[in-house]
């Protein structure tokens, strides 16, 4: 029992480390080598191949097989696939020894934190819900966060923008957006995410507010190639006008980041 709950924790900790996972259960095994009662066991591999089995039988059972070229080379096809769905899949351990295993995707949901708890962050924070986000808002005015405002928000979290992030960690599959209601905040919260890895960091404002910011952060040494990256003025240029369709148009631009598009 001990052994699967080590295989779960080391689960959450690569995920927790970023990592694109895939867990592989035994569903059959066509072997003379390979223990029948390893049915229903687990590997669990990554980028760099395979990482955890659920058993230390499992893992002395196919320890043998792991120096295979073919098995190594199935491994790595099976893991570069990003369109990877639940599937079963037969992998050929060498010439006498074959399993069928049951392929799932472990998949980090994508995570959108809004600065700003204004008017186009209401309309946005509707939208990216039905697109699967986990979302949460930041803001220091209580009057503007409240679950009536954000009903389908995850977490609501009343701060000061510096104090958010004096414990947030900014992950890969991150989406960040930045609506504030001035180029101060704009700037402090900018400075704080724009070295992140975040998959997305957008800002709203007009020309010269974001020159303004941008300025700011020349000054503070920011590099002119980490300026380029943020997506500002934000959102796709659809001719939006009032706040619903700004919060389409940032939708959008997050969907065609997160789809590569």
């Amino acid at each position: 029992m001990a052994e699967v709950e080590d295989f779960f924790k080391k689960v959450f900790d690569e995920l927790e480390g970023n990592k694109k996972i895939l867990t592989a259960v035994l569903t059959n095994i066509d072997s003379e080598e390979i223990s029948q009662n390893l049915l229903g066991e687990m590997f669990l591999f990554d980028e760099d191949g395979i990482i955890d089995f659920s058993s230390e039988q499992l893992e002395n059972e196919l320890e043998q097989f792991l120096l295979n070229q073919d098995f190594k080379k199935e491994i790595l096809e099976l893991r570069e696939n990003k369109n990877l769905d639940s599937q079963l899949k037969s992998i050929h351990l060498d010439q006498d020894n074959r399993l069928e295993i049951f392929l799932e995707p472990v998949v980090d949901q994508p995570h959108l934190t809004v600065f700003g708890a204004g008017h186009i962050a209401e309309p946005l924070v509707k939208i990216c819900s039905l697109l699967d986000f986990t979302i949460t808002v930041v803001d220091d005015r209580e009057e503007f966060l409240n679950y009536d405002k954000f009903p389908t928000a995850d977490q609501l979290l009343l701060l000061d923008y510096e104090d958010y992030f004096a414990d947030a960690k900014i992950k890969e599959n991150d989406y960040l957006v930045i609506v504030t209601r001035g180029h101060q905040h704009d700037y402090q919260v900018l400075k704080n995410v724009i070295n992140s890895e975040a998959a997305y960091l957008g800002m709203i404002g007009s020309s010269r507010k974001i020159e303004t910011v941008y300025n700011q952060l020349r000054d503070d040494g920011i590099k002119e190639s980490k300026l380029e990256a943020v997506h500002a003025p934000i959102g796709l240029d659809i001719g939006s006008e009032t706040p619903a369709e700004i919060a389409v148009a940032i939708a959008a631009e997050i969907i065609a980041v997160r789809r590569d598009k």
